[in-house]
């Protein structure tokens, strides 16, 4: 059974990844001998096993880890794809969990996520509070989750009624009937039969974990006892910093690695001695991914900090998410150790299937190996932009079951049509940080603003988090008749706005403005950068000067080095309303949303703003401006404007030196000069 298991996995790896670039192993593998091995590949395109010489009795049993990360309420692929292939779909998912859970031993797999399971979702689960992406991770049986950053977009209260069922206070339980793992229904939301965790997440008053730290699976083993695998789950420290502060109040977020040590020993002292650790936290190959590479070896990514900062030697694989990437990597961090590191892009379109050969005497983890799997729907590739899935590959029938009820409740809203696009609108930056898609969005919410009734706004700003998906003019909707090429659906506008935030007006001054701006870079004025690119997408008539000489050229400044005061005040040139230069005193009436305007993404400026006024949804805004504009062209990414600072010498020795030895030479001449005349006139 091992050997046809090990057989079969190679094919997977080698089906799954197509043209791969084969990625080195981990540096620093010469480890002591009291660590691990790597055998099996000389890259990471072939099957990789990490052995663990901790074994006494050599009599081992395999045991199943099956992991996916940043669901984000992804019910149906719609277009999504993965190496030339459709993948995603809650359906697909399930199907390919179970039958990966079939092809292994009975009761010896355990289904993990690594966080953002809900929030920032689609229309088909975000319309009903994420009830439904709950309800279908239930049936894909789902046993732990850590808690993501967007599980707190509504909220604690919320996020402990997901775990623990009951109707939503402001809505009730409209999303029924639920449907049960047992094939029943319940008119009540059931909550989530997973269990959260949440490590190093605390309440602050009482020091007690908002969810368990911990969680034990104990699994029969093949001696006829049982073995235990502890797992713990954890969400980026920095949490706070992108997530609208009244979703996480009351709360405090630990160091990651400091939190994980004290689980695992809390772990260890209950006899449990293979620790898997669930991280919504990871990082990015770079050069050309791999489905099952590792280019680049994720080094200087956050995850890799984490992991070098003295991570307990117990915690020897992690299940990561956050980035949307997908990696299979051996990371040896600065200790010696080296542990497997796995993450499956998002939305569902990639399961990672890790196995762990656990000593049946001692439960210690001898061997540990994982391999990433596409999550296909379609028979037929994705050759170019404008194939269409067939959506014709296997499913799992309860679910899709589900997807349907809610797809078929939504889709009266979510088939309106709200207007034309003549060109995609993207989140493609260019080189100065604007994208067309983000100058469409902060015009369509000054233009709900900009009415005197509703905050008289002259400026709106758009942070580039809360742009979810883009606008592409081969997007076809599964509506009924049929959505034409370049029309926009109201659907398709609740996915690229999926947060429901509210627009708010405020007066700034020149000075506020100049701060803000200067806030983008990580590293000025308390911008940490923990959600990636800070750049503001900013609204027709405002633009301003940005000179990136400073930071090296680079859009994003290091976290390690950040830039001194001086070098972000440099960055910021002259800012323009309407062709006139602001003035530093000046009063201006901005926009943004509700998030960025209590200090979200570390734009803490904003709360200095007053004479607030509330608005419309910014959903509300964007089919407002479809409606108004019938079509709409790709914004034109020319506001932001490239310059050069001048060069001020840091020192006035460079100038001073060179005119005081011509003023001495000038004094010289001079008396020299007079001299002369003197002896004439004589």
């Amino acid at each position: 059974m091992k050997g046809s298991r090990s057989w079969r996995r190679a094919l997977l790896a080698a089906a799954g990844i197509g043209a791969v670039v084969g990625a080195p192993l981990a540096v620093g593998q010469s480890t002591p001998a009291a660590a691990v091995t790597i055998k099996g590949a000389t890259n990471l395109a072939q099957s990789v096993v990490l052995d663990f010489p901790r074994s006494a009795t050599g009599v081992t049993t395999d045991f199943q880890v099956l992991g996916f990360n940043d669901f984000h309420g992804n019910l149906e692929p719609g277009a999504l794809n993965q190496y030339g292939q459709f993948a995603g779909g809650a359906a697909w998912l399930s199907k390919l969990i179970k039958d990966e859970k079939a092809a292994f031993p009975t009761g010896r797999t355990v289904v993990v996520e690594a966080g953002d399971n809900i929030g920032a979702s689609p229309l088909v689960s975000g319309l009903f509070k994420d009830e439904p992406s709950t309800i279908v991770q239930n049936l894909m049986g789902v046993d732990f989750s850590t808690v993501g950053n967007h599980e707190f977009d509504r909220g604690k209260t919320e996020l402990l009624r997901q775990q623990n069922g009951g109707c939503s206070p402001t809505g009730g339980c409209t999303a029924g009937p639920y449907a049960l793992a047992d094939g029943t229904t319940t008119a009540t939301f059931p909550g989530a039969d997973f269990q959260y965790l949440s490590t190093n997440v605390v309440d602050t008053a009482t020091g007690a974990t908002l969810f368990p730290s911990t969680a034990v699976a104990t699994l029969p083993n093949g001696s006829g006892g049982t073995t235990k695998i502890g797992f713990v789950g954890l969400v980026l420290e920095a949490t706070p910093s992108i997530v609208t502060p009244s979703g996480v109040a009351g709360l405090t977020f630990q160091n990651e690695t400091a939190a994980a040590n004290n689980a695992a020993a809390a772990l260890k002292a209950q006899g449990v001695n293979t620790i898997v650790m669930l991280i919504h936290q990871g990082g990015s190959q770079t050069g050309t991914f791999a489905l099952n590479g590792c280019a680049g070896n994720l080094a200087g990514s956050a995850i890799a900090t984490i992991l070098n900062n003295g991570l307990d030697r117990s915690i020897d694989v992690i299940v990561s998410g956050h980035t949307h990437n997908e990696y299979r990597c051996t990371v040896t961090t600065t200790d010696g150790e080296t542990r497997l590191v796995t993450s499956a892009s998002s939305f569902a379109r990639v399961l990672t299937d890790v196995t762990l050969t656990i000593d049946d005497a001692t439960g210690t983890l001898t061997t540990a190996s994982a391999n990433n799997l596409i999550v296909r729907n379609s028979s037929n590739p994705r050759v170019n932009a404008a194939s269409v899935p067939l959506l014709d590959l296997p499913k799992d029938p309860a679910v899709n079951a589900v997807v349907q009820q809610y797809a078929t409740a939504v889709a009266p809203l979510s088939s309106t049509v709200l207007g034309s696009i003549s060109g995609d609108l993207t989140r493609t930056a260019n080189t100065l940080g604007e994208q067309s898609l983000g100058d469409v969005i902060a015009d369509s919410q000054l233009a709900a603003t900009a009415p005197a009734a509703k905050g008289g706004s002259q400026i709106a700003f758009m942070n580039p988090g809360g742009i979810r998906a883009d606008f592409l003019r081969t997007q076809i909707s599964g509506t009924a008749p049929p959505e034409q090429i370049g029309q926009v659906t109201y659907g398709e506008a609740f996915t690229v706005q999926p947060f429901g935030n509210t627009l708010v007006v405020k007066t700034l001054t020149g000075q506020n403005l100049r701060e803000l701006l200067e806030q983008q870079f990580v590293g000025c004025r308390g911008q940490r950068g923990a959600g990636g690119p800070r750049y503001l997408q900013i609204s027709n008539g405002f633009s301003y000067e940005l000179d990136l000489s400073v930071f090296g050229g680079n859009l994003n400044p290091p976290v390690a080095s950040p830039p001194s005061p001086a070098a972000c005040a440099a960055a910021i040139g002259k800012i323009f309303l309407n062709g006139a230069e602001i003035s530093p005193t000046g009063s201006y009436r901005v926009t943004m949303n509700n998030f960025m305007a209590d200090g979200g993404d570390d734009y803490t400026t904003f709360r200095q703003g007053t004479n607030v006024l509330g608005g419309d949804l910014d959903i509300d805004a964007l089919v407002g401006y479809f409606q108004a504009q019938g079509t709409i062209a790709p914004g034109p990414q020319n506001r932001v404007i490239a310059y050069s600072a001048p060069v001020v010498p840091e020192a006035p020795w460079g100038v001073l030196l060179p005119l005081s030895a011509l003023a001495i030479v000038g004094a010289v001449l001079a008396a020299t000069q007079w001299r002369r005349r003197g002896r004439l006139v004589a």
